[in-house]
């Protein structure tokens, strides 16, 4: 506050504010308490990056369940076929084995 009152400045200082009494009083530091506007703007650029990327990966689930559903009645008769195929083939087995057992007891 009393720096502030010394700048001519009213109110909580900034982080600008700080920065340029750091640069006014010929004060260097090797680490800087805040970063450059071109480090702050990249940074900013990539979270913004991340966020379309998350959107536009939301939108591919979305899609992925919208397909899933519109082919689950499909998958439903395709699966109630596979097993009508596999209650015939086993009736069929059935079928040949007795006719088999017929003829075989037919020769004797």
């Amino acid at each position: 506050p009393d720096a502030a009152n010394f700048y001519g400045h009213t109110g909580p200082l900034t982080p600008l504010d700080i920065q340029r009494m750091e640069e006014e009083s010929g004060l260097t530091q090797s680490l800087q308490l805040i970063p450059d506007q071109d480090y702050m703007q990249q940074r900013a650029d990539a979270m913004s990056t991340v966020e379309t990327n998350i959107v536009e990966l939301g939108t591919i689930f979305n899609k992925l369940a919208v397909m899933v559903s519109e082919h689950q009645e499909m998958v439903q008769r395709v699966e109630d076929n596979v097993e009508d195929a596999n209650t015939n083939i086993s009736l069929s087995l059935e079928t040949l084995t007795d006719t088999l057992t017929n003829l075989r007891s037919n020769r004797q």
